[in-house]
């Protein structure tokens, strides 16, 4: 199969998948937004990817269902040694990047797991990347169960 239509059919399958695709809210569900614009966030990226049941409860009640999931927080431990650590230190402390570990959320939301995802997942000031194009977004809430364990430890 040609790229062209690889890449139609990883599509369909995403846009066939239950739980929302784009940043609309799903009704009674969560609407994400863009960091930067406060405008609906299209999850547009990485659209080969699979829409676990996780990644649905997230759109549908904005909470992480992957918390104190042990299994989930080692995996999410290992996204953030490849992907976070050289920016924002093993521990979250900050360098480049601001400390994981404390209350001073240059984006309010950031203080929730629907705002941390939206960064993680759209980018935000600075030098925040978005990390959308190369995370799935059930990654996305392993990483964020990890980080949360590193604000715990303070």
């Amino acid at each position: 199969m040609d790229r062209r239509r690889l890449a139609l059919a990883g599509l369909l399958v995403v846009l066939a998948a239950p739980g929302p695709v784009a940043g609309d809210a799903a009704e009674d569900g969560v609407q994400l937004l863009d960091p930067l614009t406060n405008e609906p966030l299209a999850l547009t990226q990485r659209p080969e990817q699979a829409i676990t049941p996780a990644v649905e409860q997230f759109h549908a009640t904005g909470e992480n269902p992957y918390g104190g999931d042990a299994q989930a927080i080692a995996e999410g431990e290992r996204l953030y040694k490849r992907w976070c650590a050289s920016c924002h230190l093993p521990d979250g402390s900050g360098r480049i990047g601001p400390s994981l570990n404390d209350e001073q959320w240059k984006y309010p939301r950031g203080a929730t797991p629907v705002g941390r995802f939206e960064i993680i997942y759209a980018g935000g000031a600075g030098a925040m990347q978005a990390f959308g194009n190369r995370l799935d977004q059930d990654q996305i809430l392993k990483l964020i169960a990890f980080v949360d364990t590193l604000r715990q430890a303070e």
